[in-house]
């Protein structure tokens, strides 16, 4: 091959590699201003970065498979909500059921009582929904607020009556869900109602 040939070659492999180089270089610095949700990090651990409680936040949203279709934080919220709501009609259920194995009136009757702070949590976590759907911020995050009081008042009825073992650990994933879901709807009320907003 000519010499010439030769070096033309290595001069236009080695501009190649030139222009390579600086692409992926303006890639990289395109990919540092994008929002973090960009570059892989999913919108569930952003939001829940913000909160106060990052570990039931993340407990909460996770495992649902609505958490990764949302879009924006007030769809997160709508979602921790929900799964709040859910647990909470379980523990509705779940007082029914050991109603009827408890052995003393005494504990009947705070069973009795938490069902129907369960069945008013239930509305008030519903109503706290359509708040959000609304992008009704601040009455949302007033109704939000004194959600997690339901299975902390169950929990305290129950105590010392031979049935808190029963109820305990599902007043505790109730309390942890409401407190993660109140967390991030006052997330959406400190952006002072935006429905979508960066986290960066």
């Amino acid at each position: 091959m000519p010499m010439a040939m030769a070096t033309s070659r290595a001069a236009s492999l080695a501009s190649l590699k030139n222009i390579l180089a600086v692409a992926l270089l303006c890639a990289a610095v395109a990919a540092s201003f994008l929002p973090l949700s960009s570059a892989g990090v999913s919108l569930v651990s952003l939001t829940c970065r913000k909160t106060a409680h990052e570990r039931l936040c993340i407990s909460t949203l996770a495992p649902d498979r609505r958490s990764d279709a949302a879009q924006s934080v007030q769809e997160l919220a709508v979602v921790a909500l929900t799964v709040a709501r859910n647990s909470t009609r379980d523990a509705v259920w779940r007082t029914t059921v050991l109603e009827s194995r408890v052995r003393t009136p005494l504990e009947r009757d705070r069973l009795e009582q938490c069902r129907a702070l369960y069945s008013e949590c239930l509305r008030d976590t519903t109503t706290t929904i359509a708040l959000v759907n609304e992008a009704s911020y601040d009455a949302a995050a007033r109704a939000s607020s004194t959600l997690h009081w339901y299975p902390e008042k169950c929990q305290s009825l129950l105590y010392m009556q031979g049935v808190e073992s029963a109820m305990e650990q599902t007043n505790k994933q109730v309390e942890g869900e409401l407190i993660a879901s109140t967390d991030i709807v006052h997330l959406l009320l400190a952006r002072r109602g935006a429905d979508k907003f960066n986290l960066e």
